[in-house]
């Protein structure tokens, strides 16, 4: 390695966002089975923000990097994993540290990247797609034929629950803000794209009353009492996130009165607590991706250094699918 410095965006203190900077630090040498990677691009996901404002479960000692997944090129390594040479082209999952021109993880976190993929798309499609997997086939069950009802079904984690379960058989209702994200859903794969308006009224004409089998909510807020409305009795409300921002709550009679389960799913710590499950969920994840021809839906790219500016579009809920970060000489 010549260079013994690169860039990376840091956190240096829990709050605002608009407070992250990009530093130049001093780069690590590697241990034990270690493998450097030379980052070309990076998701952002909506746990980043949270994480840097302090609201996020898990939260790193200070300073850090935020970033949960890359793609790039192993430029070094301590692995004596024949598949994993200088050279060759990688994407992993990360806890932190993504927004960065190089990478230090352990090859556990480490898949080769699909050859149908681009760096963009490998850097967006892990976090969004195995949350979708876990929630909807580890804890779900879901089953073909199920009526399937996404909130934020335009955002990253709501885009991949919508191909996924459409490539399981379900069927995909999609409910997101806009007629542009609406549009996006419908052509990702959604069987029926809706607004919020009249939730249960279209519910119910949908499924001629049945209601729905599973509800996928990674918002939250007023649009958590709206969706369970719509639920079958013995269906069940997989709880992913609360991009809305307020954390409801429910009566505990009514879960009792409609037999409901309700469920909450954090992909990365069910492999936390499963490990042994990770290997085999990872590899039908990329089965299913490669028969089915899913990539994720990419709306914007932008320089590592604007890395605060990607933050706030979320924030604002004005992307549909991903943003990705690129170091500037990628």
């Amino acid at each position: 390695m010549t260079n013994s410095t690169y860039q990376a965006i840091v956190c240096e203190k829990i709050g605002s966002i608009s407070s992250l900077q990009l530093r130049t630090l001093e780069r690590k040498l590697l241990s034990n089975e270690n493998i450097r990677i030379k980052v070309k691009a990076c998701g952002i996901n909506f746990p980043d923000k949270l994480m840097v404002e302090g609201k996020y479960q898990f939260k790193p000692e200070l300073p850090f990097t935020p970033g949960l997944e890359v793609s790039g090129i192993i430029s070094e390594t301590l692995n004596t994993d024949k598949r994993f040479k200088v050279g060759t082209k990688v994407m992993c999952q990360l806890r932190f540290g993504g927004y960065s021109e190089e990478v230090i993880v352990n090859k556990e976190n480490v898949y080769l990247m699909p050859s149908n993929f681009s760096f963009e798309e490998a850097a967006c499609f892990r976090v969004a797609s195995q949350t979708a997997y876990v929630a909807l086939v580890e804890r779900g069950n879901i089953c073909s034929k199920d009526f399937v009802l996404i909130l934020g079904a335009a955002g990253g984690v709501g885009l991949a629950a919508v191909q996924l379960a459409n490539a399981l058989g379900a069927k995909v209702i999609a409910v997101s803000s806009s007629q542009e994200k609406q549009k996006i859903c419908e052509h990702m794969g959604a069987h029926y794209s809706l607004s919020y308006e009249s939730l249960k009224e279209k519910i119910d004409d949908i499924t001629l009353g049945k209601g729905i089998d599973i509800i996928y909510d990674p918002v939250g807020g007023e649009y958590f009492n709206k969706a369970l409305k719509c639920i079958k009795w013995g269906g069940k409300y997989l709880i992913i996130g609360f991009a809305a921002g307020n954390i409801p709550s429910i009566p505990i009679n009514i879960p009792l009165i409609k037999g409901i389960s309700i469920l909450g799913v954090r992909a990365g710590e069910y492999f936390r607590r499963f490990p042994e499950k990770k290997s085999d969920s990872i590899k039908k994840l990329f089965d299913i991706t490669e028969k089915h021809s899913i990539k994720p839906y990419i709306y914007s790219k932008l320089n590592l250094n604007e890395a605060v500016k990607g933050l706030k579009m979320l924030e604002e809920r004005k992307v549909i699918g991903r943003i990705i970060l690129s170091p500037k000489d990628q």
